[in-house]
């Protein structure tokens, strides 16, 4: 696997909302604190962090549980994740008002489980879906699930949308989550060209019935920050 964060066995996913109404000014301070600052301080002081990327909603995310900045860290083995929960929490340096007014609403480690597309992308844009099976799914249907997910839906929507890469993650271990919880699985889909492109108006392929009854618990479109 690659050395970005959603080429790497692991990685950490932490997103913030600013407190309503920060002035652009603050909102430009946190940034670049985050850029220039904190990226970097979390991936020297966590052994087995191996790179860092920030990513910006698309939209206005009117969802209160849901970031509109997000952070993502690759993680270079499972060890490291392990030890990562064991760890005292560094002295990071403290960041500007608006940092430090922003509420976390998502902290949770991904364990990747298979990809399509390029080895390795520096991606311009994402989208991140994640999603739970049908609420009474058997473990037979949950393989067939996962089946269909990884070897027909990530590679159908590929071409589709325009994207290089679909990974597909499975919940790893939830620090921080709005009720009721983190999703079970999570969706990533990567590309280089930050312009979305026009989908391509094929239909996909229908799948078993845990697929056709899941929920979506969140679908949201991010852009390259740093």
């Amino acid at each position: 696997m690659g050395s970005q964060p959603f080429s790497c066995p692991f990685f950490l996913a932490v997103g913030l909302r600013a407190e309503p109404g920060e002035p652009e000014a603050e909102l430009r301070a946190l940034a670049d604190f985050y850029d220039s600052v904190h990226l970097a301080e979390v991936v020297r002081f966590n052994e087995g962090f191996v790179s860092a990327a920030r990513y910006e909603a698309v939209d206005p995310v009117d969802d209160e549980g849901v970031p509109h900045w997000l952070a993502v860290y690759g993680i270079g083995d499972e060890q490291s994740a392990r030890d990562f929960l064991k760890r005292e929490r560094p002295v990071y340096t403290q960041g500007p008002g608006a940092w430090q007014r922003a509420t976390a609403v998502w902290r949770m480690i991904w364990e990747n489980t298979g990809s399509v597309g390029a080895a390795d992308v520096d991606p311009g844009r994402m989208s991140m879906i994640g999603m739970d099976p049908a609420a009474d799914a058997t473990a037979a249907e949950i393989a067939e699930f996962d089946d269909f997910y990884t070897g027909v839906h990530l590679p159908e929507i590929l071409p589709r949308f325009g994207y290089d890469r679909g990974s597909r993650f499975r919940l790893w271990h939830e620090f921080i989550h709005p009720a009721p919880g983190s999703p079970r699985y999570n969706a990533v889909y990567e590309a280089d060209d930050p312009e979305p492109k026009p989908p391509s108006g094929e239909p996909l392929t229908p799948g078993p019935r845990a697929w056709e009854e899941r929920q979506v618990r969140w679908r949201v479109k991010f852009r390259r920050a740093s």
